[in-house]
């Protein structure tokens, strides 16, 4: 199961860094810096990828960068790709659109 969604992250007022999946209802994290909280995306975002392929039903489908929202209210988000590869760490792109 390798695949890749689009993450949106930003840094709240506080200093702490937000993150889900908006392909993957329910997939979230945050926390200090945001290697760490991608790397807690893509931990949940594998887990529940496996749990939706041993149901027998097809993963998600990604939404294009340019279909994603750019913000809110609140202000900006960073779109981030995720490669999920199954059995492996996470992997941090490369190329991080804006």
């Amino acid at each position: 199961m390798d695949t890749s969604y689009y993450s949106l992250i930003r840094c709240t007022s506080d200093g702490e860094f937000v993150a889900w999946i908006p392909d993957l209802p329910g997939i979230a994290a945050a926390g200090p810096n945001e290697n760490e909280v991608l790397r807690e995306l893509s931990r949940s975002a594998r887990e529940c990828l496996r749990k939706i392929a041993g149901k027998g039903l097809p993963s998600p489908k990604t939404t294009p960068a340019d279909e994603l929202p750019l913000g809110d209210r609140v202000g900006l988000y960073r779109r981030v790709l995720l490669l999920l590869l199954e059995g492996s760490t996470p992997h941090m792109p490369a190329n991080k659109a804006r």
